[in-house]
C-alpha cells in the first residue's frame, strides 16, 4: 500500500467518524393544543435536546393524545405526551379503545416513559353575569365537556359527576366540540360553563375574560374527602390541587384560592429507542430544569425526583440510567423488563 494510499483512508476514515459524531438524530414527537403544557413541555424538550444532543425533536401539535399514544406504540411517532388515564385505559382495551380491545392492550406493551410533569388544570369557566356562581347551577345549561375523542371530555364529566351527582343529558346537555371551534363558540356565548383544562397562569384564560368578567368555579371544601370524589380519583393521573389567588386577573373571584380538579401527564417514547436516546432526552430536560421553570410556575412542580408522580408506564433504560446516576431509583413496578 503506498504511502498516498494509506493518507487518503486515514482522510476517510476521519471524516466518517466525524460525520457519524455529529450526525443528527431526527424524532417525531406529538402534543395537545399549542397554548398547554403538553405543547411546551414536548418544545422545551426538543430545544433543550437539539442544543445539548443534536436529536431534533418535530413537535406536532393541536393533536388528540389518545390517538398519538396509538401512534407511539405502532412506531409512527417516536415521542408524545400521554395522559396517564389514557394509558390506563389502553392497558385494559377501554374508554377511546373499547373498539381495539386486546390490540389495545397488546400496543400498551410497547410503550415507556421518560417522566411525568403535572399537566394542568381544569378551569371550569363561567360569564360572570349568568347566574352560575357554584357547580349546582348548571342544572338545565349548556356545558362543553371536551372534543369528541380524547380523554378531556370523559375527565369533565366524571369530574361534573363527582361535584353535583349530575349526568349529562339528563340534567344538562353536553357538547363536545375541538379545541379551537370551542374557544370561539364560548366567547360568542353559546356554552353557560366551558370546561377548560391549561396550565396555571394561562393567559388564554385571562383572554376569555378580556371584554366581560368570568367566573372560575370551586370545588367545594365538602366535595374534597367525599366518596364520590374519591372514585373520580381513582382513575390514574387524576388530582386536586389548587388556583392560587390572583392568578388571573379577569376572574371576578381571583380573591381566594380554587380547589380544581388536576391532572398528570407523561411523556412517553417507544420501548424500540436506543437506550442512549432517551438517556440523551431526559438529560436534556433536567441538565435545563432550571431554564425550565423559568418560562412559567406551572412547570415548577416538575424535578428528576417528581418524575415518578402518578406516572404508571414503566421507564424506559436510557431514562432509568440518568436517574440511577442522579441517585433516584425507579420504583420497581416502573422498571421496564
Amino acid at each position: 500500500m503506498t504511502k498516498l494510499t494509506k493518507l487518503t483512508l486515514a482522510a476517510g476514515l476521519a471524516m466518517s467518524i466525524a460525520g457519524t459524531a455529529s450526525a443528527e438524530t431526527i424524532l417525531r414527537g406529538e402534543a395537545g393544543a399549542a397554548s398547554g403544557s403538553t405543547a411546551v413541555i414536548m418544545q422545551l424538550l426538543s430545544k433543550y435536546a437539539a442544543a445539548d444532543s443534536n436529536i431534533t425533536v418535530k413537535v406536532n401539535t393541536g393533536q388528540t393524545l389518545t390517538r398519538s399514544l396509538l401512534k407511539l406504540s405502532a412506531d409512527k411517532i417516536e415521542v408524545a405526551v400521554t395522559p396517564v388515564g389514557a394509558f390506563s385505559a389502553m392497558t385494559r382495551g377501554v374508554g377511546p379503545y373499547k373498539k381495539l380491545g386486546d390490540k389495545a392492550k397488546a400496543a400498551s406493551k410497547n410503550v415507556r416513559s421518560l417522566f411525568a410533569f403535572l399537566g394542568g388544570h381544569f378551569h371550569p369557566i363561567t360569564y360572570a353575569d349568568s347566574g352560575i356562581k357554584e357547580f349546582k347551577d348548571i342544572k338545565g345549561k349548556t356545558v362543553f365537556v371536551g372534543p369528541p375523542s380524547g380523554s378531556a371530555s370523559g375527565q369533565s364529566i366524571g369530574i361534573i359527576k363527582a361535584v353535583t351527582g349530575y349526568a349529562p343529558g339528563k340534567d344538562y346537555k353536553a357538547v363536545k366540540l375541538g379545541w379551537g371551534a370551542a374557544n370561539q363558540a364560548f366567547e360568542d356565548g353559546k356554552f353557560d360553563l366551558f370546561m377548560r383544562p391549561q396550565m396555571i397562569g394561562s393567559a388564554m384564560i385571562n383572554q376569555f375574560g378580556a371584554s366581560k368578567k368570568i367566573r372560575v368555579l370551586d370545588i367545594p371544601e365538602t366535595v374534597k374527602n367525599s366518596q364520590a370524589w374519591k372514585t373520580y380519583e381513582k382513575v390514574p393521573g387524576r388530582t386536586l390541587d389548587l388556583l392560587p389567588a390572583a392568578t388571573y386577573t379577569n376572574v371576578v373571584n381571583n380573591d381566594k384560592s380554587i380547589n380544581a380538579a388536576a391532572y398528570v401527564m407523561m411523556v412517553t417514547v417507544s420501548m424500540n429507542m436506543e437506550d442512549g436516546t432517551a438517556y440523551k432526552l431526559t438529560k436534556a430536560m433536567f441538565d435545563n430544569i432550571k431554564a425550565v421553570h423559568s418560562v412559567s410556575p406551572a412547570l415548577h412542580p416538575l424535578t428528576a425526583k417528581s418524575a415518578f408522580r402518578n406516572n404508571i408506564v414503566p421507564v424506559h433504560p436510557g431514562a432509568a440510567k440518568f436517574y440511577e446516576e442522579n441517585g433516584i431509583k425507579v420504583p420497581a413496578g416502573l422498571q421496564a423488563k
